[in-house]
């Protein structure tokens, strides 16, 4: 066995080095887990089913709807770089009444965006990521 002499510095940068380490770890996997567990209708609130997605490279939009309430959610979740902040945005338009739309800097995926949107309403949805998004025609909800 070698025994080497080590300055009180360089056992300290060692234990921090380490701990940031480890550190960097459970946040990673904490937001895998975070995000593992939430789900669209989760995110957007009790009573809320969806209704549609669109798939693109680096996430999928949902549109869900809550009849009790008569509201449209879209909320999009990140697929690739998940934990790692980065440009995603929702949109949801509902035909004569107007686009909501959310754009931010998340690990995971957008805040929901709510539009009043009663039962057979036409509504189309979008979302995306930095170079990425998914879109349709309206169609109606319910």
């Amino acid at each position: 066995m070698r025994i080497t002499k080590r300055t009180a510095g360089a056992v300290i940068a060692t234990v921090l080095g380490t701990t940031a380490v480890l550190t960097a770890t459970t946040a990673t996997t904490a937001s895998a887990s975070r995000q593992a567990a939430e789900t669209p209708a989760v995110v957007c609130g009790p009573g809320y089913t969806v209704q549609r997605q669109a798939a693109f490279a680096g996430g999928v939009a949902y549109l869900l709807l809550n009849p009790g309430k008569q509201n449209a959610c879209a909320v999009t979740f990140k697929t690739k770089d998940v934990g790692t902040r980065s440009m995603v945005w929702s949109a949801v338009d509902v035909k004569g009444a107007g686009v909501v739309k959310n754009e931010e800097i998340t690990p995971l995926h957008t805040v929901p965006v709510y539009h009043a949107a009663p039962t057979g309403s036409w509504v189309k949805f979008s979302g995306g990521v930095k170079n990425a998004d998914s879109g349709g025609a309206y169609e109606r909800i319910g």
